[in-house]
């Protein structure tokens, strides 16, 4: 392994944190990366077309980053699907939502009633409510969560515990 998992202490790794699936990563170089991934979508988000593709290149990091976090905890990398589903499902069920509310109410939303309005505008506040619950939760959870001690099947401990 490198000299990221072999020392106690060891400084981020660029490379190997935000670019590498296999191996253990520290809760504070978990924040480290997650942060360097947030700033360059919030800066990229400025861009406009490149922003997009810079944005859809993050994907890659921050699975990374989940992935060994997940792996220190001693568990399998593909939990890291959890936020992915869930909005997946709730997209679905937004849209699921608004088009029934729409069909149902289509001559109300015409006439601009609002009563209509918030029947269709509500559920989908909800549910993107639940959406980001879900995911702050998962990363609190992947972030806060304590390291597995001692070697693992994804590697020694990078505290060196």
């Amino acid at each position: 392994m490198t000299d990221q998992y072999s020392t106690s202490g060891a400084g981020f790794d660029f490379k190997t944190a935000l670019f590498s699936f296999e191996g253990r990563l520290r809760r504070s170089h978990f924040w480290i990366g997650w942060l360097i991934c947030l700033g360059i979508g919030v800066v990229a988000g400025w861009i406009p077309l490149i922003g997009v593709v810079i944005s859809l290149g993050l994907i890659w990091p921050n699975l990374a980053i989940t992935v060994k976090r997940l792996h220190d905890m001693g568990l399998s990398g593909w939990l890291a699907v959890i936020p992915l589903v869930a909005n997946i499902v709730g997209f679905i069920m937004i849209f699921v939502s608004v088009g029934a509310s729409f069909f149902m109410n289509a001559a109300a939303l015409e006439n601009e009633d609002p009563a209509a309005i918030m029947a269709l505008v509500g559920p989908m506040f909800g549910i993107l409510g639940i959406m980001l619950l879900v995911n702050l939760g998962f990363l609190l959870w992947v972030g806060l969560s304590e390291s597995k001690p001692g070697p693992n099947k994804f590697g020694p401990n990078p505290k060196g515990l």
